[in-house]
C-alpha cells in the first residue's frame, strides 16, 4: 500500500477570496501530493504568478508561485492509502500531464458552470478539482460528474484528515504539526 495526500488550500488572492465568498466554503483550491510532507504538489492553476488569466497544469511548492506570495495559506490535508496497482494508475495518468503540460488548459468556463451545476467536459481542459478527480477516477467513488467536483466535495469522502492549519508550517515543520 502507498499513501497519497489531498491538499485543500485557501490563499489570500483576489480570485480565492472571491470564490470563498461565492462558495461559502473554507477551501477553494485542491492539489495532490505523493510526498509525505507535501513539498511538491500537482494541480491546475495560474501559470504566471501575477497574472491569473493564464492557467493550466502546474507543479506547486511553497517556495514559488502563489504559495510563496501567500505564506499564510490555510490548508486541510487528507491522506489515503491505495494499492500499488492503483498508485501506478494514478502515476501513469499524472505522467501524461508532466510530459505534455502545454496541451492542457485551465477551464475558466467550468468555474462558472460548476456554480450552476451544469456538467461540461472538454478534452484537455480542467480546473483544480476536476484534475484531481481525473487522476483518482475509478479509485475513489465520486457521486457526481467529474466536471462538477469541487474542492469541498473531498471533505465528504472517506479520507483521513491529517492536518489543518498553515501550509507553510506543515511543509517546513511537519514534526511540530498537530494532527486533526
Amino acid at each position: 500500500m502507498k499513501e497519497i495526500k489531498i491538499v485543500l488550500t485557501q490563499t489570500n488572492t483576489v480570485i480565492c477570496r472571491t470564490l470563498k465568498i461565492l462558495s461559502k466554503k473554507p477551501y477553494n483550491h485542491i492539489s495532490i501530493s505523493f510526498e509525505d510532507d507535501c513539498s511538491t504538489m500537482f494541480s491546475f492553476g495560474r501559470k504566471i504568478t501575477w497574472f491569473p488569466l493564464i492557467g493550466g497544469f502546474i507543479k506547486e511548492d511553497i517556495n514559488s508561485g502563489v504559495f510563496k506570495m501567500h505564506p499564510d495559506t490555510k490548508c486541510k490535508i487528507y491522506k489515503f492509502e491505495v494499492t500499488d496497482e492503483d498508485y501506478d494508475i494514478i502515476s501513469m495518468r499524472l505522467n501524461d500531464f508532466i510530459l505534455k503540460p502545454k496541451k492542457y488548459r485551465y477551464s475558466f468556463l467550468n468555474v462558472f458552470l460548476i456554480r450552476f451545476n451544469i456538467p461540461y467536459e472538454r478534452k484537455y481542459h480542467y480546473v483544480c478539482s476536476s484534475f484531481v478527480a481525473h487522476l483518482l477516477k475509478g479509485i475513489i467513488p465520486f457521486n457526481k460528474e467529474i466536471s462538477l467536483i469541487t474542492p469541498d466535495d473531498y471533505n465528504n469522502l472517506n479520507l483521513k484528515p491529517v492536518y489543518e492549519g498553515c501550509l507553510y508550517e506543515y511543509v517546513n515543520n511537519k514534526s511540530a504539526c498537530i494532527s486533526v
